[in-house]
């Protein structure tokens, strides 16, 4: 069957698919039979693995939830670091696509690890993953706070930027100098490189490859960041977490979510490859995810 359409599911939807005791094996029946499917990240599966945390025994049912979605064969989607390795691959290979989707061997790695999960097991790995991205969510924001700080003139230029304008500058920037400088860095993090002549080259080969979507959606990302906080004057806890997730869908057509205030950003950042849509729970999400 060749797939048409990708939904990527925002976390909150996983959730509400249980708690509206949605029938997974309908569910994947009915969108294959429309030539559509859920994926699911490495990243999505980390992120849910937090439940552990407040709530074991429903974590539990969310991911035997979660394992009966994988059994019945969705697609697994790489996350946005191994994403932009494989762009980086593709660049470097002429390639004309990008693989963005698990192979077999993942997809049963997959499987082995919701299978885990669902009988209660947090190993070390997932673990490491949550206090990883706590540190890492945590890490970014301050470092944004005293960019600002050391940097008043930066902050004046972003605010500068009226929410009209927001779309068009953020394409000028993704594809000038700017948007090289940003990419580059978080190249350097993704290799675990100290050349930094090497990640500026890549870069710019990168924004201005074809085939590359995660690459750019991340330069995106960080300069609606850094406008938002400069507009807003505020730096919310759980933003960098928040936006991380929805580039996540960049290979997907639809980015699912139940969360309005991702309305504001989500389109500028996974345009023109992803749609977001907003769950309205007007409707049961079986319904509504048949429809989008």
């Amino acid at each position: 069957m060749v797939i048409q359409k990708l939904i990527y599911l925002d976390t909150n939807l996983w959730n509400k698919m249980l708690d509206q005791s949605v029938d997974p094996t309908a569910l994947v029946s009915a969108l294959r039979q429309s030539g559509a499917s859920i994926a699911l990240s490495g990243q999505t599966v980390y992120e849910l693995t937090r439940t552990f945390s407040a709530t074991p025994e429903r974590a539990k049912k969310l991911f035997r939830h979660v394992k009966a979605y994988v059994d019945a064969g969705i697609v697994g989607a790489y996350d946005n670091a191994e994403l932009l390795r494989a762009e980086v691959k593709a660049l470097y290979e002429d390639a004309d696509s990008v693989v963005a989707y698990y192979s077999p061997a993942d997809y049963a790695a997959l499987k082995e690890e919701v299978g885990k999960l669902a009988e209660g097991l947090l190993d070390e790995r997932a673990r490491s993953f949550v206090s990883g991205r706590l540190a890492l969510a945590q890490a970014t924001r301050e470092r944004q706070n005293n960019l600002f700080e050391r940097r008043p003139d930066m902050k004046a230029r972003l605010f500068a930027v009226s929410k009209d304008e927001l779309p068009g500058w953020l394409d000028e920037q993704v594809r000038g100098d700017v948007g090289a400088v940003v990419l580059a860095k978080h190249l350097i993090h993704t290799h675990s490189s100290t050349d930094r002549d090497a990640a500026s080259s890549t870069a710019q080969g990168l924004l201005t490859h074809p085939a590359s979507r995660i690459a750019k959606a991340i330069v995106r990302a960080d300069l609606f960041w850094a406008w938002r906080c400069a507009r807003r004057n505020s730096n919310p806890r759980d933003l960098a977490d928040d936006l991380y997730h929805v580039l996540n869908a960049a290979y997907c057509d639809v980015y699912a979510t139940a969360d309005s205030g991702q309305r504001e950003y989500a389109s500028l950042l996974l345009s023109p490859w992803t749609r977001p849509v907003i769950y309205d729970e007007n409707t049961s999400l079986t319904k509504w995810l048949l429809t989008v």
